[in-house]
């Protein structure tokens, strides 16, 4: 059953001055219709009517659909990063925390499909658009940097306080967010497929054990 968009509600005029509020209406309206009825639904002239402004409005703030869909991606990735952030807050244990983290992104991913595919290239490519010209390149190699620093920042301490630290972090971080997505994109697109009902979990254990065998190797070795 497809969603229905969301319904268009009357808005009142902002004060004069108050154009960033519409900036971060327009981003909040178009994420919440990415949220309901994918890429497919968001349209400038429907964006327009969903706040209550003219098209020119819109304009105004975002030349296009690329530039546009591009502030719903930063804002994606931010909220990705204060999610995992907040998952693993107040866990001493440097393994729990990994798994806490884990478990957050892909809590993330299936809970955020429609904005989850703008994030990483399944229903908006950021090359192309930059190929295009209406988005810049620096702009878009800054995104999700916020989300992976919290990885980073969990599998380094799956090092410990006690033993050499992992040789490359950074590295290790993006290996385990490539397991996370690798599952997490495939539950999206591949619904009909018999997944078990404990995989995320599985998929959580796989790389946490990971990381901490790679840790205790990299003490042993030093």
């Amino acid at each position: 059953m497809t969603p229905s968009p969301p319904t268009p509600t009357k808005r009142a005029r902002n004060p004069r001055g108050s154009g960033a509020l519409l900036g971060q209406q327009i981003v909040t309206t178009a994420l919440g219709i990415v949220d309901d009825t994918g890429v497919d639904g968001l349209t400038l002239r429907g964006l327009a009517r969903m706040i209550g402004v003219s098209p020119p409005a819109i304009y105004a703030h975002f030349a296009d659909i690329d530039a546009i869909l591009l502030a719903v991606a930063r804002q994606a990735f931010a909220d990705l990063a204060d999610h995992l952030t907040a998952a693993g807050d107040g866990i001493t244990a440097p393994a729990e925390r990994l798994r806490a983290v884990c478990r957050a992104y892909l809590d993330y991913a299936e809970r955020h499909p429609g904005r989850y595919h703008v994030m990483f290239g399944g229903q908006w490519d950021a090359t192309a658009a930059v190929e295009r010209g209406t988005v810049d390149q620096q702009v878009v190699d800054t995104l999700g940097q916020g989300a992976l620093s919290v990885f980073t920042h969990a599998v380094r301490a799956c090092a410990g306080t006690d033993t050499p630290a992992l040789s490359d972090p950074f590295s290790e971080a993006v290996t385990t967010w490539v397991f996370l997505h690798g599952y997490a994109h495939q539950r999206l697109v591949a619904r009909a497929f018999p997944w078990p009902p404990d995989m995320a979990e599985h998929i959580v254990d796989v790389v946490t054990t990971r990381c901490l065998t790679r840790s205790t190797r990299t003490a042993a070795s030093g």
